[in-house]
């Protein structure tokens, strides 16, 4: 502890140091320093005083011996009053101003407790002025909790030395303030209503920054969460002085920011920036090869922390997460651009800096859907796509059925992968597409509603962590406010030993469930057409099962066809990769496996001619259906909606946009498809093509006509009971009060038009 003596008539400052005991949180790192000893009354220039934990210690000024103050005039107890108060608010004690507790109490008082305590004038001095003065007192405790906590935090190395060296800039002002007003009395110039209307406006201020530092000495905050404090207190105190504390703390993390956007550089030493990256060394442009450079590796690559974002940039967080993100993406693909050289920072209530961060994101954002349009042309791509998934160039698809004829009848164990590329690629050996190379056959382990249910598990599953990592982020806070609640429930119990406070238990209620889909009966096929049937009714193992157990329940021999488990597979490279990955793409072979196979029952059923009227009715009547299933999803679903994509692509703007259309359009086809979560109508279709196919085999074998027609009734009635199910299905779905959103009710109506005609027929 140093003293240092200057001349009496120099401005009187003091500094404060508080005790820390072992069960407080500080954000100091500073050492314990012993409690000052009295020094002897033979050192008239300077004094030093304890009380309890308390040690003052005067920079300034002169030891004043106690004066009677009742034999002073007015004049001159308005003097001495002023110059008590100078000092005070400076945190130099005085002998007519003291704290309103005990001196056995004083000793418990810790450091955030300070602004709580009550200081008062001695009861000698005349009433009017001790009435005037006393709005000033919560100065002297608001003082020295600001004080005590700079001279902590700066001497130490975390996010709090940074509020500290901006609050030193602050108190400078107070400092020559107080020193005007000592000018002031020194020239006989000052009265006590002046110093009142000058220090008045200081109130709220000093209240403010030592409301501010007994938080942070509570809590155990980073950066970003000390921000957040202190924009909450400017809001809430309104004060001037507190916006460009805020501005002037902020500005290591707005720098950190500006790498990231501008330059796509993580600059964080501390650990204290939201965005983490996973792979540091990654960023030469020539570090990774095509296959390491997809979109898993982006998806993975950077962690987010939204507790080290603070409050005011989080409306932003995303915008600022993609800028740096597309800027290294850019670098990998070997893309030069200027980069944007500008100043960021936060001044609250300017939105300079929203307008600089929306820039810095917009220019790698437009770079890179340039790149992906126009360099690697996109729009082919998904023209394959529509073509070669969709069923929309059929001329594909009818070839595709034929050089696969023989491979689609067999069972899926029976079949070769290479064999099956093989055929791929002589298929496609004299077509013009210049991605051909891209498209891949593909042998599924599972029936469709097997992959269907294992992608909403894992789409649920990326929900609930999502929900989880959202909970465990209010949880911290909740934590921070309740050790916040605690530590000031301590300090106001140790002061007044009067109150107690309980907080009620939360009471969770349990979500009302939605009522359960109604569904279709299983349909029990004819006994005598069974020679070469498949159940097409998925597995318990495969149902009931996690995605994990999948694996390792699988049966020996897989009952799947060829035309079950046949399906394409596009492998883009980078940096296409990055729009067209393993998810999006999963939705397109879900929806081409339906389609593929609605196709193949139509055409079995086309190539196979009827015996007598009545087979003939029920022939029809099944081809009808399938067609209109198929034409359903082709034309009134697909069609439409992905040339609305390919209409829109030119018109964006942002890498972001791309990725929007094609995820929307795809969940619109799923959804208006009805091959969305629920598997009862996906269950039904297979169903249903199956009984086609049996019925297919009974015209096509040799039976005697008593069992044909005894067959032709079991079939009349299995085929009319499954299209009742699935037409009662698509009823309750197409209802205003069912669970479905206005796109699949209004896809249930459109269907249920298409198969009016059949309706009326059963009817």
């Amino acid at each position: 502890m140093m003293d240092l003596k200057i001349p009496e008539t120099n401005a009187t400052q003091s500094t404060f140091r508080s005790s820390k005991t072992g069960d407080e949180p500080s954000l100091g790192d500073s050492e314990q320093r012993d409690s000052a000893k009295d020094e002897g009354a033979g050192e008239p220039g300077r004094f030093k005083r304890k009380m309890g934990c308390w040690v003052f210690e005067s920079v300034g000024g002169f030891y004043m011996p106690t004066e009677d103050v009742t034999k002073l005039s007015l004049k001159r107890q308005e003097e001495l009053l002023i110059r008590d108060l100078i000092y005070a608010f400076s945190g130099v004690p005085s002998t007519h101003i003291r704290p309103d507790l005990p001196i056995e109490q004083i000793t418990k008082v810790r450091a955030n407790q300070v602004e709580k305590v009550r200081f008062k004038i001695n009861e000698n001095f005349s009433g009017a002025f001790r009435t005037l003065a006393t709005e000033l007192l919560p100065l002297i405790g608001y003082y020295i909790t600001v004080q005590s906590f700079i001279e902590d935090a700066t001497m130490s190395t975390g996010c709090g030395r940074s509020l500290a060296l901006a609050l030193q800039q602050t108190m400078q002002q107070y400092f020559d303030v107080q020193s005007g007003l000592e000018t002031q009395l020194q020239e006989k110039k000052l009265d006590l209503h002046q110093l009142v209307q000058r220090l008045r406006p200081w109130l709220v201020t000093m209240q403010s920054l030592a409301n501010l530092t007994s938080r942070v000495r509570s809590l155990k905050l980073n950066s970003a969460q000390m921000l957040t404090l202190i924009d909450e207190h400017q809001e809430h105190f309104k004060c001037e002085r507190l916006k460009l504390l805020l501005t002037d703390v902020s500005h290591y993390y707005m720098k950190m920011v500006q790498l990231w956007t501008q330059k796509g550089v993580l600059y964080d030493v501390r650990r204290e920036f939201f965005i983490e990256d996973t792979s540091p060394g990654d960023m030469s442009s020539t570090s990774l090869s095509p296959k390491q450079c997809c979109h898993a590796y982006w998806m993975n690559r950077y962690c987010i922390y939204m507790s080290r974002l603070p409050s005011f940039l989080e409306p932003e967080a995303e915008c600022i997460f993609l800028a740096g993100k597309y800027l290294n993406v850019l670098r990998q693909c070997n893309v030069q651009m200027k980069l944007m050289q500008a100043s960021l920072s936060f001044v609250p209530g300017n939105q300079s800096h929203v307008e600089l961060i929306h820039s810095s994101y917009e220019l790698p954002a437009h770079k890179l859907y340039e790149v992906l349009v126009q360099e690697q042309n996109l729009l082919q791509h998904l023209d394959n796509l529509q073509a070669y998934f969709l069923l929309q160039q059929l001329d594909f698809n009818e070839a595709l059925m034929e050089y696969y004829a023989d491979q689609l009848e067999c069972n899926v164990d029976d079949l070769r992968p290479e064999k099956l590329q093989k055929i791929t690629l002589r298929l496609l050996q004299y077509s013009s597409d210049p991605f051909k190379h891209l498209l891949r056959s593909q042998l599924m382990d599972c029936d469709v509603t097997t992959q269907l249910t294992r992608r909403m598990k894992r789409i649920k599953a990326g929900r609930q962590e999502g929900n989880e990592t959202e909970e465990e982020a209010k949880a911290e806070q909740a934590e921070q406010a309740k050790q916040l609640g605690q530590a000031e429930l301590s300090d106001t119990m140790e002061l007044t030993d009067q109150m107690e406070l309980t907080e009620p238990e939360e009471l969770v209620l349990p979500a009302e469930q939605p009522e359960a889909m109604k569904q279709l009966e299983e349909v029990k096929q004819p006994e005598q057409v069974k020679q070469k049937q498949l159940a097409y009714q998925p597995s318990a193992e495969f149902e009931l099962s996690s995605e994990a157990d999948d694996s390792s329940r699988m049966p020996e021999q897989l009952s799947l066809y060829g035309y079950e488990a046949l399906t394409l597979r596009y492998e883009p490279q980078w940096p296409i990769s990055l729009i067209l990955y393993e998810e999006p793409l999963e939705q397109l072979q879900l929806m081409h496996r339906v389609l593929f196979y609605l196709h193949y029952v139509q055409r079995k059923l086309q190539s196979t001619s009827s015996k007598g009227d009545r087979a003939e009715a029920l022939h029809k009547r099944m081809l009808q259906c399938i067609l209109h299933l198929e034409q359903h999803m082709t034309h009134d679903v697909i069609k439409p909606r992905w040339q609305a994509l390919l209409d829109d692509v030119p018109k964006a703007q942002f890498v972001d946009e791309l990725i929007s259309l094609f995820q929307e359009t795809l969940d619109s086809c799923q959804v208006m498809c009805l091959l969305s979560e629920s598997v009862t109508f996906v269950r039904s279709l297979f169903t249903l093509g199956q009984l086609c196919l049996n019925y297919k085999q009974l015209l096509e074998r040799q039976v005697n006509e008593q069992d044909f027609d005894a067959s032709l009734a079991e079939y009349e009635q299995e085929f009319n009971g499954l299209l009742v199910g699935i037409l009662e299905l698509l009823m309750e779905l197409a209802k205003p009060s069912s669970s479905c959103g206005n796109e699949e009710r209004e896809s249930c109506k459109q269907l249920l038009q298409r198969l009016e005609e059949i309706s009326l027929e059963l009817a």
